[in-house]
């Protein structure tokens, strides 16, 4: 047994990403607007962030630009999704839905990338898939949802599946910093010309503090920081460890909103911390992907 260093970082920022889906559930805004937000205030932290570490060239993208492209259509939808699933029904079954995602991972990775099939991915999947579902009946009360926000729940797992997949090709080759500050750009000029189509877009007065939190620390910061992980960490571990999130965001609401915290929440999130354990502990680092050749090669 050895700690793995990229996946206890992976872990960490699933933590942390808990407070999307307070923030997202406690903003009285569309979710095409939070997308938007989120996004330019996203870009807005790189650029100057990196103008100010006099580091504006890592964000010049100088190869696979269509990959990039293709990537940020691909978050965007998924964001879309995500957060209009967590218009359409509870955080609870919202979270159900979208962190079907590992399956997903668990199903397509080693058939898109050079992974085998990892079987301390799947002890981990069959330890905490149940201890998230008896989060999230736990938190319906055992309701059901409506069919629109099973179908657009479903989408968002799939679609972050694919973006998992898809950047593991791309991050050997490309400045980390720069595809996400690219990506954040063109998901923000996607999803403008939509922003008119109903429904609240800008927030309130006393919300601009958390909508600030959602784009400059969790987006901005932590997508480079999980972008650049994704270079050491298999699609597989990366997907299991994102179950950590609604375990996080369970908690996080108990504390910060005065949720009610029950036995199934307790339960369930000790079985899921432990399925991210036995990944943390025994599953290995990856190989670093291939070098990128030399007129494209920079730090992360």
């Amino acid at each position: 047994m050895r700690l793995n260093p990229w996946n206890l970082g992976v872990a960490l920022i699933a933590s942390l990403w808990g407070f999307v889906s307070v923030i997202v559930a406690g903003i009285d805004v569309t979710g095409l607007a939070l997308v938007f937000w989120r996004c330019l205030i996203a870009a807005a932290t790189l650029g100057v962030g990196f103008l100010a570490l006099r580091r504006l060239p890592s964000l010049v993208l100088r190869a696979r630009r269509v990959h990039v492209a293709g990537l940020s259509l691909l978050l965007a939808l998924h964001w879309v999704l995500f957060f209009e699933t967590l218009k359409r029904a509870s955080v609870a079954v919202a979270i159900l839905l979208v962190y079907t995602a590992p399956i997903f991972l668990a199903v397509l990775a080693p058939l898109f990338l050079p992974e085998r099939r990892s079987r301390i991915g799947l002890a981990a999947l069959a330890i905490s898939a149940p201890g998230l579902a008896l989060i999230a009946l736990a938190g319906e009360g055992g309701t059901g949802a409506e069919p629109a926000a099973i179908g657009l729940g479903l989408g968002a797992a799939l679609t972050y599946a694919f973006l998992i997949i898809w950047a593991k090709t791309v991050v050997p080759y490309v400045s980390v910093p720069a595809m996400v500050f690219w990506q954040y750009v063109l998901v923000g000029l996607v999803v403008a010309p939509f922003l008119l189509t109903g429904g609240q877009i800008v927030p309130d007065g006393d919300e601009w503090p958390w909508v600030l939190v959602l784009g400059a620390l969790l987006t901005a910061v932590l997508g480079v920081l999980y972008l650049r992980s994704l270079r050491n960490v298999t699609a597989q571990a990366a997907g299991l460890l994102a179950y950590i999130e609604p375990v996080s965001a369970s908690f996080l609401a108990w504390a910060i909103l005065g949720e009610e915290l029950g036995w199934q929440v307790v339960l369930g999130g000790l079985a899921v911390v432990a399925g991210g354990a036995l990944v943390v502990l025994y599953e290995d680092v990856e190989a670093p992907g291939p070098e990128a050749p030399a007129g494209v090669r920079m730090r992360a």
